[in-house]
């Protein structure tokens, strides 16, 4: 290390060093607090975005099947009646963005049934085992 450094290092009393490492820490923390501002605006616009999204499809063309399927949702208890639900709706003939609303919502009520369970949010299946009621879902929209 530099000596002139060292000098200085020592010359500095203890309640100025306490100074310095209390501005630092108090910068340090402004900063994790806009980070987290930020973070949180973000989430807002994307939640607002994602409303917007739903409201337009509601009031489409599709918006009486999508309507079934948010009630059916909030009352699902298995993955097979979710299937069985979305290979009965016409959802073939919806346009790309609605299908992925579509499986946007079923992905966010499947989380939320597994995590009621007690389960990890996520279990795709291996290649090997056969796919989940999600992976099914999202082939049935393709």
């Amino acid at each position: 290390m530099n000596p002139f450094l060292q000098l200085a290092e020592r010359q500095i009393s203890a309640p100025v060093k306490a100074r310095q490492r209390a501005a630092e820490k108090r910068a340090m923390r402004t900063a994790e607090q806009k980070a987290i501002a930020k973070r949180d605006c973000m989430f807002q616009a994307w939640k607002h975005w994602r409303r917007e999204q739903l409201d337009a499809a509601l009031g489409g063309p599709h918006g009486g099947a999508l309507q079934a399927l948010i009630a059916f949702l909030k009352t699902m208890k298995c993955g097979d009646a979710l299937i069985e639900h979305v290979r009965a709706g016409d959802w073939k003939a919806a346009d790309g963005d609605t299908r992925f609303l579509v499986l946007h919502l079923v992905n966010a009520a499947i989380v939320r049934l597994r995590e009621e369970r007690g389960l990890a949010p996520f279990d795709d299946a291996l290649p090997s085992e056969p796919p989940t009621a999600f992976q099914i879902i999202r082939e049935l929209l393709r």
